[in-house]
């Protein structure tokens, strides 16, 4: 009976995610992203969807935005018409396993089953807890909305579909600098969290603000490499600012600052 349940939900959810999509007709065109299709949307993710679709969290999902070896993001909608994004974490364990330091020695997650999908829905819980801790202080990165296995939803960060730019993208100026520098140290003072995987493709620039995203690596100040990975995105930021013409201090008299500690 059970099995009957799961493929009527399957079919369901499938519906929503080929109808509202369009990208079946014009996917399939496409060979790369039929597979990214085919790879993102199996059994168990399918039922994850559709568990969010009926309980009120999704209405549809419209297309997809970016694509990575860990996740696939998708712009979908609410109930109430609100645009979101849906990353789908890969249920392929090898890529996860690479990020285990960014785990192992957080006191969050002790004693916790790092194997197989249990380690693809711990990131994906570990990405939910970082994004509330930061949007509790009222950082400006995506609201987390839900979290459901492998399954990701957030407010989306763009317009109509289209993600806002990256720093990559756009022209920047020292007070974006600056302001960047800002976010690191609230993030580090009040969350107590690293960000841990920051450079210019992390972190978005709308008219008015930048917007840090991609929380999955973050790690609590206590973590035992946290010191490595905070001067590590600060030497990123650093060297990207001053490829583009910015002068910027030195990354390790930036880290004393934030931490109040040397190198």
């Amino acid at each position: 009976m059970s099995s009957q349940i799961d493929n009527r939900a399957i079919k369901k959810a499938l519906n929503k995610v080929s109808n509202s999509e369009k990208l079946n007709r014009s996917v399939k065109k496409r060979s790369e992203d039929y597979q990214v299709f085919q790879d993102v949307f199996n059994k168990p993710t399918l039922l994850t969807l559709y568990s969010l679709f009926n309980n009120g969290t999704l209405s549809y999902l419209n297309g997809i935005v970016n694509s990575g070896k860990e996740s696939n993001i998708f712009w979908g909608v609410t109930p109430e018409g609100n645009d979101v994004a849906i990353k789908i974490y890969l249920t392929v364990a090898s890529e996860f396993r690479k990020r285990l330091q960014y785990i192992e020695g957080d006191h969050r997650f002790k004693n916790i089953n790092t194997n197989g999908h249990k380690l693809i829905e711990l990131w994906a819980r570990k990405e939910f807890k970082n994004l509330s801790k930061a949007y509790s202080i009222n950082l400006p990165v995506p609201k987390p909305i839900a979290v459901k296995h492998n399954v990701l939803v957030m407010d989306f960060q763009g317009i109509d579909g289209a993600p806002f730019p990256t720093l990559s993208e756009t022209e920047v100026e020292e007070s974006d600098f600056e302001e960047l520098l800002t976010l690191i140290t609230k993030l580090y003072v009040q969350s107590h969290l690293v960000h841990s995987d920051l450079s210019e493709y992390n972190v978005f620039k709308n008219s008015k603000d930048l917007i840090l995203f991609d929380f999955g690596s973050a790690v609590d100040v206590s973590h035992p490499m946290s010191n490595d990975f905070l001067l590590r995105d600060l030497t990123n930021i650093c060297k990207f600012f001053s490829k583009r013409g910015i002068t910027t201090p030195d990354a390790k008299s930036i880290f004393t600052e934030v931490t109040e500690n040397d190198v």
